[in-house]
């Protein structure tokens, strides 16, 4: 990702994400890379990709243009991702993904193993319908990176507590488990959409400490109050107006 988008990052994290101490591990294992995805080296592996798509898995603009670019071309047609993706938004939308939804997509059999970074998933989610601002938005990022770690985390879950069946018996003769383990996201929503970098930035930390601190503690995120609720979202309305 560009400069500023790193420089908002660095500046958000520790401020939305503070450490407990100067001695405390990062909460994140985070690479930046600051590259296009056509020039991302082959050693950098990652098992899914983020498409900030619009709501109906057209993936040929700006960012999704490259997916289609790098995974589909030159062995298959453009479009191949594009229709995979709409088949599975169908199924579960009828074709209407909502903005601030996820959808994970397998990428289909012509496509697999034939990309240097390992990637065999892209993630649909849409922060906008069609390709316009999202600024009206006021939490499309936030929400769109929750859902993002629900769907991963949801189907590692399930991964993890499948027991027999073809299914699992052909992952082990890959060597693969299933799971997804490293995701490729740029920042969201911040080409047409005109998010600035602090509040992608800012939404997009927030986003990932609430979701952590829920998977870490049940039993307040399953019972939570009113008073809670606000703590959480006192947090994400500070970003509306950046």
């Amino acid at each position: 990702m560009d400069q500023k988008f790193i420089t908002a990052y660095n500046e958000a994290l520790p401020k939305y994400w503070p450490l407990p101490s100067s001695t405390s591990p990062p909460p994140l294992n985070l690479t930046i890379q600051n590259t296009s995805l056509k020039s991302l080296p082959g050693s950098t592996k990652f098992d899914l990709i983020v498409s900030p798509a619009n709501s109906y898995g057209r993936l040929d603009g700006a960012f999704d243009d490259a997916i289609s670019r790098q995974f589909c071309l030159p062995h298959s047609h453009y479009d191949t991702l594009t229709h995979a993706v709409q088949k599975v938004l169908y199924d579960k939308y009828r074709g209407f993904a909502p903005p601030g939804t996820c959808t994970l997509v397998p990428f289909p059999a012509e496509l697999r193993g034939k990309n240097d970074w390992g990637c065999k998933w892209v993630a649909i989610c849409p922060t906008m319908r069609t390709p316009d601002s999202a600024r009206w938005d006021r939490e499309v990022v936030y929400e769109c990176v929750w859902s993002l770690l629900c769907a991963v985390e949801g189907w590692n879950r399930g991964c993890a507590g499948a027991v027999g069946g073809k299914e699992e018996e052909e992952e082990e003769e890959e060597g693969d488990d299933g799971k997804i383990r490293s995701v490729l996201i740029t920042p969201m929503a911040t080409g047409c959409g005109g998010v600035t970098p602090q509040k992608w930035a800012a939404q997009f930390v927030l986003a990932m400490r609430h979701f952590v601190d829920a998977v870490e503690r049940p039993e307040r995120w399953s019972r939570l109050s009113w008073g809670d609720i606000y703590d959480d979202t006192d947090a994400i309305n500070k970003t509306w107006k950046m």
